[in-house]
């Protein structure tokens, strides 16, 4: 990789990636869930094993290239440097786990967080046991980079099954169909940029312009999901402050302080009929059914039809 290619990546990688740490940053303080804040601290943990493992690749490789270092163990030694930012993978690794898990509303326990880090975590010190004594072995470098990109995929491929049948499988229960519906086209977003990088990295050994290109992709890939995610939060988000414990809608008239006339149109809202509709069915004039409407919109603290739907739900 040249000079150039390789400050380039490094630029442009960084600049993607806190573009995406800033994206979930924002959205954890918008929206009180917990599946945005577990995906601002994947996000954290993606941008420090890109930067320290996979910039750090790039970069040592780059050097290696450079500089004559004598000794196959130092070779291997300096080849081992961006594997100990693993540990960083393996946590973001379960974090992606623990967003689809909670985006689908189900408990992930906590035997399975245990063996989780404890396998992976494992395998992880036996092969750090291990690069002392590669000289002894009659194992080439190129052999030693194919089991730990082996490694990678597998432990990434498991994740994916995980994440997709809780996407796919064990949504059928979300009664919300329009959750529903966002939650399997977010898997299949995330799905699709899965392919691409996997992709740039298998051709990653023909050409270090794959290289550039996986890494730069590995840290964008995120920012579409975290659109796609914020675009549908602020359409359907409703605020922790406006639930309450006793949910009848006697007392979402009286949290909110909804007129007689404000309930009879909130009444057809929940039906779907139009401004229209409402105004023939209440005989009142179109104008003044969107008056009412913003009126709600204000006391409620909510943007849309859908997002007032959602809330009325809360107390049904």
């Amino acid at each position: 990789m040249d000079f150039f290619l390789l400050i380039s990546t490094v630029l442009i990688s960084v600049l993607f990636g806190c573009a995406a740490l800033s994206i979930a940053f924002f959205m954890q303080r918008k929206f009180e869930l917990n599946y945005i804040k577990s995906y601002f601290y994947h996000q954290i943990l993606i941008f420090l094993f890109g930067f320290y493992g996979l910039l750090g690749t790039i970069v040592t490789h780059y050097l290696l290239t450079d500089i004559e270092i004598k000794g196959e163990v130092l070779q291997n030694l300096f080849a081992f440097i961006p594997f100990i930012g693993v540990p960083l993978m393996i946590a973001a690794w379960y974090m992606f786990i623990k967003i689809s898990f909670e985006l689908i509303e189900r408990k992930l326990s906590i035997k399975f967080t245990i063996w989780f880090f404890i396998i992976l975590l494992l395998i992880f010190l036996t092969f750090g046991f291990l690069v002392p004594f590669i000289e002894y072995f009659t194992v080439s470098q190129k052999e030693i980079n194919t089991h730990v990109f082996l490694f990678f995929m597998i432990i990434e491929l498991l994740t994916l099954i995980v994440v997709f049948l809780n996407y796919f499988v064990f949504s059928r229960h979300l009664k919300d169909k329009y959750k529903l519906k966002f939650v399997k086209t977010f898997a299949i977003i995330n799905l699709l940029l899965y392919a691409i990088s996997v992709y740039f990295l298998i051709q990653g050994e023909k050409s270090s312009m794959f290289i550039s290109g996986y890494t730069m992709f590995y840290f964008s890939k995120d920012i579409i999901p975290l659109l796609y995610l914020n675009r549908y939060l602020n359409k359907n988000y409703v605020h922790p402050l406006n639930v309450v414990e006793v949910n009848t809608r006697e007392s979402f008239v009286e949290k909110f302080g909804i007129s007689k006339r404000e309930s009879e149109i909130v009444d057809e809202i929940i039906k779907g009929k139009s401004n229209k509709e409402i105004s023939d069915k209440l005989f009142i004039s179109i104008q003044t059914v969107k008056d009412h409407i913003h009126n709600i919109y204000i006391k409620t603290e909510v943007k849309n039809r859908v997002q007032l739907t959602n809330l009325i739900r809360l107390f049904e």
